[in-house]
């Protein structure tokens, strides 16, 4: 049941693939069907238990979680990146951990071992939702299998599952997800990215973007990090170091703009290949911001043309940090004008930063909005959006939350 969909592409011959640009997708779809329908016995018997554990709509609201990576991964903690972490940890703060329910997988368990193992879970608790990363398995890189249990659940269950996603860029995640929603309409997919209402199948409202997913003991660990960081860089970068941005801190340093690059390192970091190596902890990383004027965001996305809301934006400005980003068209429905830089090309980013830095009192205004703008963010924004997305569904409601209203503009 291994999924290797990109593999499909080479058993379509080139001419028939730009005629019919979608037929490795199709060929692929259709594989897929005869997988799910020759699983599905193995799951027979939990099709009864499942409908009996759904009959009441009016029973307690009980949410499964169902880690990416975790909790076996080194990053399940507060204040360790980990968006699943804090998507439990934020889910115990606000219902409460007798209404969440883990379902931990570990890296060395069998391939689709989780199957039969959720659907005995929500059983036991008569689950009213299910959140799940549906990108991958559950600590797995290389399967993908969600389609057998979610037609088990749309067909025996009532609740709903709120799938999560981090990148539809990726023409293979987004197919991924088409193919889901069209199992089950009571899928809600939440895109941390980029807006798909009508995108999974037409005309359905889904989740996103939004912020990234950050529990209280998280925020309170990063406030207490950044609190009194002396500000000793112009500007920052961090992240990977591609040609053309080293190119460009090159000249931002020879035009006297004091950059640093990855500030949160102990080590200097030159090119590409040391800028992705050698991490360190997610604190250091929002100190190394929290120490720094302003920080460039770039807002392309990694799996394909367009651009995309990237939480560098969030996690700048709840360092105090100001985002100079290229992306305005996203952003703009988080932050307001004043609480982010914006260049519309490379040779226009200079300008932007010696205007900021020219008038300091504004700047420092500028970071404290950001910061107080980004705490509302992280209180609500990304449970809030569910629930507004689960609403407009008509789907049963979990947090109760509202997301913040947008910014005014400028």
């Amino acid at each position: 049941m291994t999924d290797k969909p990109v593999s499909l592409i080479g058993k379509v011959t080139s001419p028939l693939h730009k005629i019919f640009p979608t037929l490795h997708y199709q060929v692929w779809n259709r594989q897929r069907d005869k997988i799910v329908k020759s699983q599905l016995p193995s799951l027979a018997e939990f099709a009864a238990p499942l409908t009996i554990a759904s009959q009441d709509s009016q029973r307690d609201l009980h949410v499964i979680v169902i880690p990416h990576y975790g909790p076996d991964a080194p990053t399940w903690h507060v204040a360790g990146q980990n968006h699943f972490f804090e998507i439990y940890q934020s889910l115990q703060e606000i219902l409460g951990p007798e209404r969440v329910t883990l379902l931990a997988t570990d890296k060395s368990d069998p391939n689709f071992d989780y199957h039969a193992r959720l659907m005995q879970l929500i059983i036991d608790t008569k689950a009213t939702h299910v959140v799940g990363q549906i990108e991958s398995d559950p600590n797995k890189a290389d399967t993908w299998s969600w389609d057998v249990p979610m037609t088990m659940l749309a067909n025996n269950w009532g609740g709903v599952f709120i799938g999560v996603m981090w990148d539809w860029a990726y023409p293979w995640l987004s197919v991924r997800a088409k193919r889901l929603a069209g199992i089950n309409s009571r899928l809600l997919v939440a895109e941390l990215c980029q807006p798909i209402s009508g995108l999974t199948v037409k005309g359905r409202i889904e989740a996103g973007p939004m912020t990234m997913p950050l529990s209280r003991a998280t925020t309170s660990a990063i406030l207490d990090r950044v609190a009194g960081a002396e500000k000793i860089y112009d500007l920052t970068f961090i992240g990977a170091l591609y040609d053309y941005r080293v190119q460009l801190i090159d000249q931002l340093r020879a035009d006297g703009v004091n950059v640093a690059v990855n500030p949160h390192r102990p080590d200097v970091t030159t090119d590409y290949h040391e800028s992705r190596s050698n991490q360190p902890s997610y604190l250091d990383y929002m100190y190394g911001l929290a120490q720094s004027q302003m920080t460039i965001n770039f807002s392309q996305a990694a799996g394909g043309p367009g651009e995309q809301y990237k939480i560098r934006l969030q996690e700048a400005a709840l360092a105090q940090c100001l985002c100079l980003t290229d992306d305005r068209n996203r952003t703009r429905h988080f932050f307001a004008p004043d609480q982010f830089g914006f260049f519309d090309e490379l040779s226009n980013l200079e300008h932007v930063v010696k205007d900021a830095l020219s008038n300091p009192v504004e700047l420092k205004q500028r970071q404290i909005a950001a910061q107080a703008r980004a705490l509302k963010l992280a209180e609500t924004d990304f449970w809030g959006r569910i629930e507004e997305a689960l609403s407009a569904r008509g789907l049963r409601s979990l947090t109760g939350l509202t997301a913040p209203p947008e910014p005014i503009s400028n």
